[in-house]
Parts: C-alpha cells; sequence; structure tokens
C-alpha cells in the first residue's frame, strides 16, 4: 500500500511561525544590517544568477522582470544592468529605501519599487506582463505555498525563477542550540521540489554558492534581531552571540558560505 507524502503540509508547518513572525515592520529593523552584508559581499549570489540565467538564455536586454520580496536589491540591481526594467515588490519601506540608494549608486534608472507585500498585489495587473518573475530566499514568506506558485506562474509570460537554501545551516544550528532556541534552520528546497513535481511543474535546478561577508557590527545585529523574534535577548546571550562572531571573524568581517538552489521552469499559460 503506498501513500501520497503532504509536502504542502509540510511547507506550512515550517514556515507558518516564521512567516507570522517575521513581519514587514521587522525587516525594517534588519534592512540596515541586511543591506551591509548585500553590499559588503558585492552582490554575490544575484550576480551568479544572473550569469547562470543568461547562460541558459533566459535573460537579455528587452525583457521586464519582476523581483519579488527584494529586499535591498540583492536581485535587482544585478538582473537591472543587462535588463530592459525590472519591478521590485518589496514590504518592508526601508528595505525599498537601500534599495532606491544602491540603485542611484549603480546608475540604473530601469527600476521601479512596489512598496507591498505580494500578496497583496491585484493579480489582474501583473497577470502576463513579465518575462521572468524571480524570487529569492524569500519563499518561506509563503505558507501558502501551492497558490503563491500558481500567481507567480500567472505573472509571467517566459520563466519564473525561485532561489532557496538547500541542505541544513550548520551554524545557524549551532547558534540556536547556544541560545537555547528552536532551530531556526530547515531545508526548504526538497519540500519545495516535491511540490512543484506534485502540481506538475518539471523544473530545472542548479546549484550555487552564496557567499555572505558582512561586518562585525553587522552580522551581531543580525543574530541579536533573529533572536529578538523569539525572545528578548539577555546579557549572557549578547555575550555568546559577540564571542561566535568575533570569534569566526576575520580582519572586521564575518563570513558565511551556503547552498543556494536556483530553480526555474517555463510558465504555464493560465495557470
Amino acid at each position: 500500500m503506498s501513500s501520497v507524502i503532504e509536502w504542502e503540509r509540510i511547507w506550512q508547518s515550517r514556515t507558518g511561525k516564521t512567516s507570522q513572525i517575521s513581519s514587514p515592520e521587522y525587516w525594517c529593523k534588519r534592512a540596515e544590517d541586511y543591506n551591509d552584508y548585500i553590499r559588503t559581499s558585492n552582490f554575490d549570489h544575484g550576480y551568479k544568477i544572473k550569469e547562470l540565467l543568461m547562460s541558459e538564455g533566459l535573460l537579455a536586454a528587452e525583457m521586464d522582470v519582476l523581483d519579488i520580496a527584494a529586499g535591498p536589491g540583492s536581485i535587482t540591481i544585478p538582473f537591472a544592468e543587462v535588463t530592459r526594467k525590472v519591478t521590485v515588490v518589496e514590504p518592508a519601506v526601508e528595505m525599498c529605501k537601500h534599495l532606491e540608494i544602491n540603485a542611484e549608486e549603480h546608475g540604473l534608472k530601469n527600476i521601479e519599487v512596489v512598496n507591498k507585500r505580494w500578496q497583496d498585489v491585484d493579480d489582474s495587473q501583473v497577470q502576463g506582463i513579465y518575462d521572468l518573475c524571480i524570487c529569492s530566499q524569500a519563499l518561506w514568506q509563503f505558507p501558502d505555498i501551492v497558490r503563491q506558485i500558481e500567481r507567480i506562474d500567472r505573472a509571467s509570460r517566459g520563466y519564473c525563477c525561485i532561489a532557496i537554501g538547500a541542505g541544513k545551516d550548520s551554524e545557524s544550528d549551532q547558534m540556536s542550540r547556544m541560545l537555547g532556541i528552536d532551530t531556526w534552520s530547515s531545508d526548504l528546497f526538497l519540500c519545495f521540489f516535491n511540490i512543484l513535481c506534485q502540481q506538475n511543474i518539471l523544473a530545472n535546478v542548479r546549484m550555487i554558492d552564496a557567499v555572505m561577508k558582512r561586518s562585525v557590527k553587522s552580522a551581531i545585529s543580525m543574530w541579536e534581531l533573529n533572536l529578538s523574534k523569539y525572545q528578548e535577548p539577555t546579557a549572557e546571550q549578547r555575550d555568546l552571540i559577540r564571542e561566535h562572531v568575533m570569534s569566526n571573524s576575520k580582519e572586521g568581517f564575518y563570513e558565511m558560505v551556503s547552498k543556494l538552489a536556483v530553480v526555474w521552469w517555463p510558465a504555464r499559460k493560465g495557470a
């Protein structure tokens, strides 16, 4: 007797709490340290994904791109350099401010910023008008994963692309044990890929190394604000965070390398 794994339910159970406590207000608090990471890392994973998609013929000068939950522009900036226009949907106003500064510094004028949650975007205003829709490292914000995949699919007249962490994040696991809280990391890639298969979406996958390099100040802020989603950090926990960051930093920078799965598929017309 065979049984079907309920991947959608598993996804909901793993993302439900995290998405609830990671509000736009929280990401406004995180905007400065996250922007530090993106800039110090020189938009690392954005440029790697850009090169990959260009090699597959999915990015070109005449294309219009939709970047969902764009943050300070890790994908937006590299993509805007080679496409006609990038439309950004980003709910945290402070992230939008950093993105606009980054765009100005790169001399880019082909970026439109929409300051709202993707869930609140009117489907009728975006249906079938983008050559590529991408969501990078933010899919966990959508517990109703199947509905959001369908909405992303409908917004594209070309391709859809998701970048999502692959494998367990051993450093986050180590920190969660040290701080005595529930683990922050979970390998969502396999769950997501199986959901795509159950939706009859046969996707392409490539793995890339994503470099996160940030200042010591930024790293300490990151861990403390992450912890604050669950509880107010104690003095002892702050000391543990600082000790961890300092012992894993070199020349004033904290650096981690993780695996990122880049997943893409041709949009299904009428999905």
